[in-house]
Order: C-alpha cells, then structure tokens, then sequence
C-alpha cells in the first residue's frame, strides 16, 4: 500500500490552467521528443521545479513523490540524466520552440499591439560555454563571463519574443537580432519601446522599414543634449503632472522624427545629490592620496627593459573651492525620441509602463532563480534560458487569464504557490482521498474553480 504524502500543488495548477485554456504544450513541444515518451511532462517538472524550491536536478527526483509525476503525465520512472537531455532537446530545437511559441501566441491574439523591448544578461558558474563571455555585467559580477539575452513583451504583460547571444554581445547588435523576430509576429504599425542602448540610426531606420513604430531615450551626452536644452529654455513648454511628480516638456519635429525635451527638478535634485555623495568618496580617496604625495613615496612602479618607470605624484593647488567635475549642467534632462506625433503626457505614459519589461526579467532572475548557470553545453544552457522563460510565461498567461489578480510579483506569488498543498491519502480498505490545504484568498482569485480537480478543498478553508 502507498504511503500517504503531501506536497505543493500550485505551480502544478499554474501551469496545467494556462495549458488547459490555450493548448500550450501540444502546440510548442509536441514532436520535438523524438523517441523520448515522456519529453513534455519532463518539461512540465522541469517548469514546477522552477516555480518551487528550484532544486539542482541531481537532487529534484529526490524530492519529487510518486503522485505528482502522475499528475504531470509520466508513464514510467524517470532519471536525472532524462531530465538533462531534456534541456538539450530543448536547445537543439530552440528555432522550432521559438517559431511555435510566437505562432501559439498570435492565434491565441495575445500578442500587443505596443511592444517593450530590453536586454539583460546572466552570468556562469565555470568557464566551459562557447557562449561565456565577458562583457558589460548587469549582475554586478564583471569577472565572471556571462550570456545575454534579449525580451519583447507586450502591454498586456505577455512575452513575444526571446534572442540569446554571447555575453560580450551589445545593445545596439542585439537589437538587430531582436527585429528579425518582431517581424515575424508584430502587426503593422506596432510600436516599439526601449532603452537607449538600442538607439542607433540604423535600427530606427529598420524598424520604420519593417512597418512598426518606435519609442526610445537618447543617451545622456553633454554635446547633443546642450543643443536640447538651449531649445528647452527658448521654446513653448507644456506642464505634465502625475502622481504628484511634475515635469516640462518642450516638443520639436526633427530628422523625420519627434524629440520630447523632457525636464524634472526632482530628478534633478536627486541626481546632483547622487553626484555630490560620488564627489564626496572621491575627495576622501584624495585626502589619502595626498598622504602619500607629500611624504615622497612612490605612487607607481612599471618594469621596462631597460630598468624601472617610478611615477610620482605632484600637489597642484585650485585657487578657491575644487567644483563638483561630475555635474554636467544636464541634470534633470532626458529626450525620448519617437516616430509618433502624440501629446508629450502620452509619449512619457507610455515610456513609463515600459518598467513591465523590467519587472519580467527581475522575475526571471530573483523569481524563477535563472542566475547563476551551471550547464556547460551550449544546448543545455539555451535550453535552461528557454525553458525559464516560458516559465515566467505562462505564469504572466495565468494572470492574464484570471484578470487583475493581486500577486504580480513571481517570487512572491512562490510563497503562495508553495503554501498550497495537497494531501494525498490512502486509507486501508478505501480509496484514495486527496484534500487542499492554504486555499486563500490569493489563489482563488488566481485559480477559482479550477483547483478543484486535484482534490476537496479543506473544509474549514471554505468561506
């Protein structure tokens, strides 16, 4: 007789909803296995493993029950090896589960007509991945080589596309690769919202010649920004207040588009006090630098074929106070440039809600705990990718399909999934029992009725 056990449910149900609404994994994996039976409900726990305790796989059938790889859909046993060439399956064929998640998400009309698009990158745990390079880390771990990848999500928090590339891959080449894919999806005169880092002549150009729409920042220098600021300062100016923040814009047409000279003494203020505590740090490395100078010892020693370059400091005085070198006189400044003719409240609304890309990727890294990688192959560690952020996918579809459900942020919707349990139990001479535990508020608004299919709800949860 099988011992009675109880484990989480909730990333089971998360899942088995959005697939039972919309044909998820038949339409993305179906055939990709080949021989492998049991390749989409290795997918499956691969999936509720990242939106549970993510546990190496080494360790996962450990602490896996025999009921739940029933209720995923297993026909048999399987092993931690099965799982690993799961992930590469998925690598091998990442251009198919590409092209089929883009064609589900279009015949499911999810796919948003205003597209945010941004770039990250996560680094590795070892050294033996053609795709580990080193470059500009946004982890904050310059010296650990890493990869990076690219994200386009709609207004309705539903992610389009995904490019992966090596980690001394920039902005401004990755978003070539990036346009490749929105052409495929993207509905004529869609618009495209990003950073600066994408920003260049020639992907605008591209993005008007594919048919779509683009919203962007210009890149904080002196030079071009100087030249805005002088037509701020002359020009008709438009007051925009929101959420009690305020902030003026002056609009001009120029170059076959429209720049938005947009100034906030908040964010000014902020800034200068940002670069007054940089300045601060600086003058105390200099009060001990000083030290050093006036005492006569060496600042630097270089060996050189014929001996030793010996550098030495020397004490230039400023006639009155050292300014601040890092303020610029641009503080408070930021230009968003757009082929769109819109009001100036409407182009920074919708440059805003662009965070809706940002919060996806925090999810990928701090929610389904992307970071950091330890696969070596190259097809294992773009099928990892891949696999997390279908992940996160389905669970943004969740909530699109549930409405506007409270818990948005994946590592705290984890607590709530992994507190709703069931518990499976097999009396003598009965048969099986299976009851839900922690229904709450939460989760009924995310799953309703749904839940009911893995068992009864406590009954003293029931309100």
């Amino acid at each position: 007789m099988r011992q009675n056990v109880t484990f989480p449910i909730g990333a089971v149900a998360l899942i088995d909803k959005a697939d039972a609404k919309t044909g998820f994994f038949k339409a993305v994996f179906d055939g990709l296995g080949d021989r492998a039976r049991d390749f989409i409900p290795a997918v499956k726990l691969l999936m509720v493993n990242k939106l549970e305790e993510s546990m190496a796989i080494c360790r996962l059938l450990d602490f896996t029950p025999k009921d739940k790889f029933e209720m995923l859909g297993f026909r048999k046993p399987v092993s931690d090896r099965t799982l690993n060439r799961t992930l590469e399956r998925l690598g091998k064929n990442r251009q198919f589960v590409i092209e089929r998640y883009q064609k589900w998400v279009k015949e499911n009309n999810l796919v948003d007509n205003i597209q945010n698009v941004d770039f990250s990158s996560s680094y590795f745990e070892g050294n033996d991945c053609s795709l580990a390079k080193l470059g500009y880390s946004r982890d904050h771990q310059p010296g650990k080589p890493q990869l990076t990848y690219g994200i386009s999500i709609g207004a309705n928090r539903i992610p389009t596309a995904l490019t992966i590339q090596k980690g001394n891959v920039n902005d401004r080449k990755h978003m070539k690769g990036m346009l490749k894919l929105c052409a495929k999806i993207f509905a004529r005169d869609s618009l495209l919202v990003f950073d600066c880092g994408g920003n260049t002549k020639k992907n605008k150009a591209t993005i008007l010649r594919l048919g779509f729409n683009y919203l962007t920042l210009r890149g904080k220098k002196v030079g071009p920004y100087g030249e805005a600021i002088t037509l701020f300062r002359s020009a008709t100016r438009e007051r925009i207040e929101r959420n009690g923040a305020v902030c003026l814009c002056a609009k001009r047409a120029m170059n076959n588009e429209f720049q938005y000279v947009f100034f906030s003494q908040k964010l000014a203020d902020d800034q200068i006090a940002k670069k007054g505590r940089k300045f601060e740090r600086e003058l105390k490395k200099g009060v001990c630098l000083e030290k050093k100078v006036l005492a006569g010892k060496e600042l630097g020693r270089h060996v050189y074929e014929k001996g030793w370059i010996i550098a030495e400091g020397k004490l230039q005085r400023a006639l009155g106070t050292v300014a601040n070198p890092y303020i610029n006189g641009i503080e408070g400044f930021f230009i968003l440039e757009s082929s769109l003719d819109l009001e100036p409240s409407e182009i920074l609304r919708l440059y805003r809600e662009k965070d809706v890309v940002e919060k996806f990727i925090r999810d990928l890294k701090e929610g389904a705990e992307m970071r950091p990688i330890r696969h070596w192959s190259d097809d294992a560690v773009i099928g990892y990718v891949l696999l997390v952020f279908l992940t996160n996918a389905l669970a943004n579809l969740t909530h699109f399909l549930a409405g506007n459900t409270a818990v948005k942020n994946l590592k705290i919707l984890k607590k709530y999934l992994n507190n709703l349990t069931v518990s499976v139990i097999y009396p003598k001479n009965w048969f099986r029992m299976a009851v839900i535990s922690n229904f709450s508020d939460e989760m009924r608004a995310l799953f309703g009725d749904f839940i009911q299919k893995y068992g009864e709800i406590e009954p003293e949860i029931v309100r």
